[in-house]
């Protein structure tokens, strides 16, 4: 299918001053062949804002505001909207899923947000769940994913705050923009991500997520972070650590990638555990494998 016939188009949201990640989604891109397919969106620099009384960093209102303008921006082409952060980790399998997807009647019939991934959360069960689902698919020996390789997970009751990619039907792109722009009129409040799970949680939006996830974000420029964070949070290891925890459901995630990444952020000073703490790691190794049954 030629990029002009394509039923989505998408766009990547960067800041002008980001110009290392603008190179790396561009290389991205032309690495997957989705140079004419995705453009940039100049992102609305929270630092150049008046102040507003919101209680939201400027950062966070210049996140917000860019999401809502990317939107606006492509509400006119009459087509889905594949929407990503500038640290997002592109797979090949995006283009031909997704076009899929929007093909399958039931898939945009039934939602208004797609994800192609996820935060993962320090669940317990959403772990055990999830490691499960993923340890169930098997993916095609060559060629590329299909839509009914992966498994499509409907959050409505369940969804963790995430915004780095996600797809916004073509006819639900008026109601997401209501949305927000309710948001606006009565002062920001809410970061992005959380005013999202906010609407799904209340049932105002219906989102699905692809699964294992099509892309990821933040595993290769752990030393910047989100532009939002302050130096000293970028360089935390618990941001490295869950990033690499998302990471880990991608597919075609490189394991010695994801080795090299958590040994630096949690082989260093530590502070000294007890055996309790042994006990208790021992424990959850156990309990996520496959020799732990139910009962």
């Amino acid at each position: 299918m030629a990029p002009g016939a394509s039923p989505y188009r998408g766009f990547y949201i960067n800041l002008d001053r980001s110009l290392d990640r603008r190179a790396r989604m561009e290389d991205q891109l032309r690495q997957f062949g989705l140079t004419d397919l995705y453009e940039r969106f100049p992102a609305i620099d929270g630092r150049s804002l008046k102040p507003s009384g919101s209680p939201l960093k400027p950062g966070e209102i210049g996140v917000f505001l860019s999401h809502y303008e990317v939107l606006k921006r492509s509400r006119a082409l009459g087509k889905c909207i594949h929407v990503v952060e500038d640290d997002v980790l592109l797979t090949r399998h995006v283009r031909p899923v997704l076009e899929e997807a929007i093909a399958a009647t039931n898939v945009f019939q039934h939602y208004d947000l797609l994800f192609t991934d996820s935060v993962v959360n320090c669940h317990f069960g959403l772990l055990k769940n999830l490691t499960a689902a993923f340890d169930e698919v098997v993916m095609p020996a060559s060629g590329p994913v299909r839509l009914s390789d992966l498994k499509l997970m409907d959050l409505a009751s369940v969804f963790y705050a995430a915004f780095s990619s996600y797809v916004v039907a073509a006819a639900s792109i008026e109601r997401l923009l209501a949305l927000y722009e309710q948001e606006l009129s009565g002062g920001l409040k809410t970061p992005v991500d959380i005013f999202i799970q906010q609407q799904v949680l209340a049932g105002k939006l219906r989102a699905g997520c692809l699964f294992p996830f099509l892309t990821s974000s933040g595993i290769e420029d752990h030393s910047s972070g989100s532009t939002i964070a302050a130096e000293e949070e970028r360089a935390r290891p618990a941001v490295v650590v869950m990033s690499v925890l998302k990471y880990l459901f991608l597919i075609g995630r490189d394991l010695d990638h994801a080795k090299r990444l958590l040994d630096r952020a949690t082989l260093g000073s530590r502070t000294k555990t007890s055996q309790h703490h042994a006990l208790l790691t021992q424990v959850t190794e156990f309990i996520l494998s496959k020799d732990f049954e139910e009962f």
